[in-house]
């Protein structure tokens, strides 16, 4: 018999530690479906009994097993960050393993099976569209049950991770700071993305596409972020020939000090001082992107309550968009 835990975490218990305090090691959390925040345990909060058991491949399945020793390996490396208050002294294999951890973190939450029901609801109702029998059946094609669902997550993260840890890999990693008097939000989905450029009827944050930019906070003070290495040539390589015009004395008159500021991130490694108001933009994606719980350092869910007074559809919103709906 394998010693497996009932209680599974789909977020691992020593980073949701890193926003705890006291002996009992309590969290802050919103609930945005309630909208309503209270106090837990870290051993409480981001888990389902038996979350990556899988009833069609019986004891063959060891995902548990393996994020345990996933979990174990990259562990030292986010306490490393954070006690450094750096990325700069990351040896090769520890960047890779951060990566993989990042790729898996990704998608071993509920965000892909709720994925997976949305585009299935989706793909169904255009199907029944089509069709003028209503009862007409589609041939390898049927609704999802939910353990249809749990399983093909399970599969894709036991399988999709090593394809996407590239992804990861290439593109530039720099670390967030936060100002003293803010914290970042981390939540049941903690892997945020986002795109500055759109495009036209189509969605912008898939992880390979151009502009993309990947959060993952590690503590309330520090986030690492994966920034698409094409835009961060741009950046390196207009700050080399603004530097050469003005040592030329042909420079333009112009202030490209936040510009210089990611130059610096990039090259030297240095943390990326935060704004509050870029710490309010950072934690709205965690707001929205989560399926249910956000966590906090602070009992401070001002910005979610004010974004669900606004925006009351985030809290039920689908993952998945029908563009034929998108006018």
């Amino acid at each position: 018999m394998r010693n497996v835990p009932k209680k599974q975490h789909y977020v691992p218990q020593f980073l949701l530690k890193n926003w705890s305090q006291g002996k009992k090691k309590q969290i802050f959390v919103f609930d945005k479906k309630t909208n309503k925040s209270f106090l837990s345990g870290i051993k409480s909060i981001a888990h389902e009994n038996n979350f990556y058991e899988d009833e069609t491949l019986g004891y063959e399945n060891n995902t548990e097993i393996k994020l345990s020793e996933l979990e174990s390996d990259s562990a030292p490396i986010i306490s490393k960050i954070i006690s450094e208050g750096t990325i700069k002294n990351l040896t090769d294999s520890e960047h890779k393993q951060l990566c993989l951890f990042s790729a898996v973190q990704m998608l071993r939450t509920n965000n892909t099976r709720e994925f997976l029901e949305g585009f299935n609801e989706i793909l169904s109702e255009r199907i029944q569209g089509w069709s003028i029998d209503k009862n007409y059946k589609v041939e390898n094609f049927s609704n999802m049950s939910k353990e249809e669902v749990k399983s093909s997550s399970i599969r894709i993260l036991n399988s999709l991770p090593g394809e996407l840890v590239g992804n990861f890999i290439n593109k530039e990693l720099i670390l967030l700071k936060a100002p003293s008097e803010c914290c970042f939000f981390t939540s049941d989905h903690p892997i945020t993305m986002h795109n500055h450029f759109p495009r036209e009827h189509r969605g912008n944050l898939g992880i390979g596409l151009y502009g993309i930019e990947i959060y993952f906070p590690i503590s309330p003070k520090y986030c690492l972020s994966f920034i698409c290495s094409e835009m961060a040539a741009e950046i390196k390589q207009a700050v080399t020939n603004h530097r050469a015009a003005k040592n030329l004395g042909v420079a333009k008159q112009q202030d490209i000090s936040e510009v210089e500021l990611m130059f610096e991130c990039f090259v030297n490694k240095t943390p990326s001082q935060m704004l509050p108001v870029n710490m309010d933009f950072n934690n709205s994606l965690q707001v929205i992107s989560s399926t249910r719980f956000i966590y906090s350092a602070s009992a401070d869910f001002s910005l979610a309550f004010d974004m669900l007074k606004t925006n009351p559809e985030i809290a039920t919103q689908s993952k998945v968009v029908n563009g034929s709906k998108v006018s």
